[in-house]
């Protein structure tokens, strides 16, 4: 029995393009549709309002703003955790996505039938993804638009929703789908690329949005199909359809009746009349936008342009003496000053940045209030505060200002030290430690006691008693008004009001030693040691 060999199947494999231009080329319409039916890129990215700019950002070598935003928004799709998408990242990033797909057994057009497998076209790309042919970079987002189609997951279920399908179908619970409305931009009609229609020689017209671009091919499931671009502009647009017109079929003769193809021959020339109207707004709309991009980037020209003092300018005015103008001159630090900020990094253990020197005169110690010695509230007043970028002199007299009346009567002039140092001090009477100064420093006229017995003892007060003055020999004279008012003003100061001695009656000698008996309780407050 003879063997008979297997033929081989050859695969589908589409002639080569022999396009010049992406015009030329169905995957232009493929990529700019998606952009225009599952994405808001068009009104999103700045520049990207026609079919004519995607060409034109494609033809380029150099980075983009727009094929930089296509491609962020479609690794994005894919990808949504990716976080490297700036400018000088994404064709890495690029490659890097689709290198994980190619590793699948999925088919992409970068299949390779003697190797079975992927091939990474960025294998062996010294330039960037900007740097190469415009047709790899057409490759690449059809790639990137089919991946998207099959594995992003809002893009799929836009596409279920549309034409109705109902995952999980065994619940009981689930609702059915309701049809979308025809002019939803989600609804299957409008998700589909359709050909708007055909000439009666079978060449399709397409179109994806409402610029005046037109593409016609022939059999798109033929592998020897034709792609081409046939209008871009308004007038183009005219005389297609004047061509059509022209060129169409003839008239039938009698008892006969027109064939579908003459039909939608017809029907092409009507469908191409009634988007007259939308192209002349879309045009309307493109030239307001392109105006608005223009104004904006003069607008930043200017600006650069323009220069701005945004800044203290580091630099102090040298006077000249006799002189009507002044010199500016560069106000440099020291090297001494550096030494010392290295310096006290050094000992500090740690090499970060030290903190600037302080080019005023003003000092900076803060007291214990939280405020500068040389603040308003504070004891004393520099007088080398006055700068002398001013004009005033290096060195001021220090001119001390009046001290604040103290708070009692019983304390002297207290002021802040300014050396803070406390200007209180501590003595010893009776063998008991008590203040000489401050509001509870002891009077003249009164002696600390011993704690009195039954009395708990504080470390914060100490027991003080004015003594009895002795009694003085009554003189024949009455007392003087003057005297005595002035006496009695002394003793309503020490908080007794007593009467002259000279009249005083034994019952207000018994009052007094009763008073003097009160007095042993009293208490003064004294520092704590």
């Amino acid at each position: 029995m003879a063997s008979s060999e297997k033929p081989t199947n050859k695969p589908h494999i589409c002639p080569p393009s022999n396009a010049i231009h992406p015009a030329d080329r169905w995957e232009s319409l493929f990529v700019y549709s998606f952009i225009c039916k599952f994405t808001n890129l068009r009104h999103k990215v700045e520049g990207l309002e026609t079919p004519m700019d995607l060409e034109e950002a494609l033809m380029l070598k150099e980075p983009n703003n727009i094929v930089t935003q296509l491609l962020v928004q479609f690794v994005v799709n894919l990808k949504p955790q990716t976080r490297n998408l700036s400018n000088d990242q994404i064709s890495t990033t690029v490659a890097s996505v689709l290198s994980e797909y190619f590793k699948s057994s999925e088919r992409t057009i970068f299949w390779d039938e003697n190797l079975n497998a992927n091939v990474d076209p960025f294998d062996g790309l010294e330039s960037g993804f900007f740097a190469t042919s415009w047709d790899f970079k057409l490759k690449i987002l059809r790639q990137l638009v089919e991946l998207q189609l099959c594995h992003s997951p809002e893009i799929k279920a836009a596409i279920d929703n549309a034409w109705g399908v109902v995952h999980n179908k065994h619940k009981k619970n689930q609702a059915p789908v309701a049809p979308l409305d025809p002019n939803d931009p989600k609804s299957q009609e409008r998700l589909q690329l359709q050909p708007i229609g055909q000439d009666y020689q079978r060449k399709r017209y397409w179109i994806a949005d409402d610029s005046p671009r037109i593409y016609v091919s022939t059999n798109p499931w033929k592998i020897t199909a034709t792609f081409q671009t046939i209008s871009s502009t308004r007038d183009e647009y005219i005389s297609i359809i004047e061509g059509l017109k022209t060129d169409g079929p003839p008239e039938p003769k009698k008892g006969r009746k027109r064939t579908k193809l003459e039909l939608a021959h017809f029907a092409l020339i009507a469908a191409l009349e009634a988007r007259i109207e939308a192209i002349d707004v879309e045009l309307a709309r493109v030239q307001r936008v392109r105006k608005k991009i223009e104004n904006r980037r003069n607008l930043m020209v200017q600006a650069e342009v323009r220069q701005t003092r945004t800044r203290r300018r580091t630099i102090k005015p040298d006077y000249d003496d006799g002189a009507d103008e002044y010199n500016y001159q560069e106000e440099e630090r020291q090297d001494d000053e550096y030494e010392n900020d290295y310096s006290n990094d050094t000992k500090r253990g740690r090499g970060g940045p030290s903190v600037g020197t302080r080019r005023s005169t003003r000092t900076a110690t803060v007291n214990t209030n939280g405020k500068r010695e040389g603040s308003s509230d504070s004891a004393l007043w520099r007088g080398e505060r006055r700068s002398s970028r001013l004009g005033g002199p290096e060195t001021c007299v220090e001119v001390e200002p009046s001290r604040k009346r103290a708070r009692t009567e019983e304390s002297t002039a207290s002021a802040q030290s300014t050396d803070g140092v406390s200007s209180e001090t501590l003595g010893v009477t009776n063998g008991i430690r008590v203040k000489t100064s401050g509001a509870a420093a002891l009077k003249p006229t009164e002696i600390a006691m011993e704690q009195i017995a039954g009395k708990k003892r504080s470390k914060f007060w100490v027991y003080a008693v004015e003594p009895i003055p002795e009694p003085r020999p009554s003189a024949p004279d009455p007392p003087n008004v003057a005297t005595s008012s002035s006496e009695n003003g002394a003793q309503e100061a020490n908080g007794l009001t007593r009467s002259p001695t000279s009249s005083r009656s034994p019952e207000m000698n018994g009052q007094s030693n009763g008073i003097a008996r009160n007095l042993e309780g009293s208490v003064s407050p004294m520092q704590s040691w």
